[in-house]
């Protein structure tokens, strides 16, 4: 037995925390099992009630001998050096001083934590509970580090879900949005605190939906006439909830309010205009625009992601988005985002599997089938940008429909090593 119960006045950097004894929604952290790294995290938690822990001494250090409760807040405490035979895992500290796991994970461990925090999230705000902006900061500051670290394996990520889950929740929308967002965020040049905002704007924008019927929210695709008015007050009702909570910061709840708004003065619910709509609200509204097309939703079918980027570049003429920022959003998931089935000019066929942002039309592929339609034994896995061993000059001639072609795209995404140049 390796774990054990002890007071956080216990707790001294270098443990391994594997339980608190108040609820998740309570503190600022994604994960209850991380390695405590310095005094200043021990501090929040006392911060928000945190009186018991358990720790895993297999992980991390134990208790000393003969200890007496330590004070880490106390200016005469000073930590002795710790030497530890099996290092913690490497932590991260947000912002918002909140510690959790490094990202060091596969994407998909990352995303799936990310989703059960995202769910307490939702869970909480139909019990009357509203989220914290600690709380909601901490998810955003994990993700965000997994986009700066490898954002092309975070957006196979995303299309993996969407093969696997055909009708997504708000709580799987809000998270994808989240990571678009983010990767928008990135290729845009925001800094740091500011790609935080778009994120935390992006996870919350849909909170007003929980105020509202939930059979109404499902088949929200097809309303029409008061339904349809009804839903669009889901902003007014987002900002009325975070605003029960004090501190969420004023960049989100503008972006939880004007998300729908379009440039041109054709959203809602203000019908606002050009610069009077935020900026991240404007980021974080086209991502919403595209991760709804590609999702499915009641009984309309998803889109193909080449055909959302269409609609994308069409909405840049119509003048509901700016054209720089209809380009940014395309140049960050390419003209042939993740997960397109494409047919090569050599005949062959390929599932796109990352991006290459100086050059949208020459992705990186996995490419699956011969000129002839047999399948490759070992997949190609080919940089459309780089010239091949062979010198052939391979670029993408159409776009497939993988159901049409009866071509299982999960599996081509799975496990793939190429990564965006």
């Amino acid at each position: 037995m390796t774990t054990k119960h002890i007071s956080v006045d216990q707790l001294i950097p270098g443990m391994y925390l594997v339980e608190m004894d108040i609820p998740w929604y309570r503190t600022p952290f994604l994960s209850h099992k991380f390695a405590i790294k310095d005094l200043d995290t021990i501090q929040l938690m006392k911060r928000h009630g945190v009186r018991m822990v358990k720790i895993d001494t297999g992980k991390g250090v134990d208790v000393p001998p003969a200890s007496v409760p330590t004070n880490p807040e106390g200016p005469e405490h000073k930590t002795p050096p710790l030497v530890l035979e099996t290092p913690p895992p490497t932590d991260t500290t947000t912002s918002s001083g909140a510690t959790m796991p490094r990202v060091n994970q596969p994407a998909s461990v990352i995303y799936a934590q990310a989703q059960e925090a995202v769910e307490r999230i939702f869970n909480d705000l139909e019990r009357g509970i509203p989220p914290s902006p600690e709380a909601t900061k901490a998810i955003v500051s994990t993700v965000l580090d997994q986009v700066l670290s490898d954002h092309a394996a975070m957006a196979t990520q995303l299309a993996i879900q969407k093969i696997k889950q055909f009708d997504r929740s708000l709580t799987a929308h809000a998270l994808d949005t989240c990571i678009l967002a983010l990767i928008v965020a990135l290729e845009s040049g925001l800094d740091q605190p500011t790609q935080e905002m778009v994120g935390m704007g992006a996870l919350l924008h849909d909170t007003g939906y929980v105020r509202l019927p939930r059979n109404l929210v499902r088949k929200r695709e097809e309303c029409t006439g008061q339904d349809k008015t009804l839903l669009e007050q889901h902003c007014k009702l987002g900002v009325a909830v975070l605003s029960e909570r004090p501190g969420m910061p004023e960049d989100v709840i503008r972006i939880v309010r004007e998300h729908h708004e379009r440039s041109n003065g054709s959203g809602f619910p203000a019908a606002l205009r050009g610069d009077q709509v935020s900026h991240l609200a404007q980021i974080v509204g086209i991502v919403d625009f595209y991760d709804g097309m590609v999702t499915r939703r009641g009984t309309r079918p998803s889109m193909m992601p080449h055909d959302a980027v269409r609609e994308l570049f069409l909405a840049g003429e119509r003048s509901q988005f700016e054209k720089s920022l209809v380009e940014l959003m395309i140049r960050s998931i390419g003209v042939y985002p993740v997960g397109s089935l494409v047919r090569l000019n050599t005949g062959e066929q390929a599932v796109v599997v990352g991006v290459n942002p100086q050059q949208r039309l020459k992705p990186l592929v996995k490419i699956t089938t011969n000129p002839q339609g047999g399948s490759y034994p070992n997949p190609i896995e080919l940089d459309l940008a780089v010239p091949s061993e062979d010198h052939t000059v391979r670029s993408v001639l159409r776009v497939l429909d993988p159901i049409r072609e009866r071509v299982n795209i999960g599996i081509h995404l799975d496990n793939s090593d190429l990564r965006a140049a």
